[in-house]
């Protein structure tokens, strides 16, 4: 565990979803069409990729209790954005439709550099934030999901 946990957990998701679009029917190409990057350093091209990119870490409240002096894992939130970008909508809506349900089927994620088991939930964002996450990115808004992975544990290896 340690400084290698955000980007673990990063690997793991990308691994999961690269896996469950690459499933009879396949809805990318190949393993690399699913990358860890926002959608605004997506190339667009004839190929349909699915983009992962983290976009905030916060601390979780519950990993620094404030009435006790035990020294415990500092632990973290990971939000992210999830966008399948491609130049078919339809094609990129059924790629949405298998990330729902892979990463519902992997409501626990286990990633044991990032403290274990972790819990991978939905997110509803506001239309407003959604944009204003887009608008930051400088890219036009598409449909995307948006996912938190907590608590994610920074242990020092020592």
């Amino acid at each position: 565990m340690g400084e290698r946990a955000i980007a673990a957990v990063s690997e793991a998701l990308r691994g999961i979803l690269g896996q469950a679009l690459l499933r009879d029917p396949a809805l990318v190409e190949k393993e690399e069409h699913v990358v860890l990057a926002s959608p605004a350093e997506m190339p667009r091209d004839r190929h349909t990729r699915l983009g992962i990119f983290l976009y905030r870490v916060s601390e979780h409240p519950l990993s620094r209790p404030q009435a006790m002096q035990i020294r415990r894992p500092l632990g973290f939130s990971l939000f992210y954005l999830i966008a399948p970008m491609g130049p078919d909508a339809l094609h990129c809506q059924h790629i949405l439709g298998r990330v729902l349900r892979t990463l519902y089927e992997h409501a626990k994620l286990q990633v044991p550099e990032a403290g274990g088991e972790l819990d991978v939930t939905l997110l509803s964002h506001p239309l407003e934030e959604a944009l204003q996450l887009w608008s930051a990115l400088d890219t036009p808004h598409t449909c995307a999901l948006y996912y938190t992975v907590r608590i994610v544990r920074l242990v020092d290896p020592r």
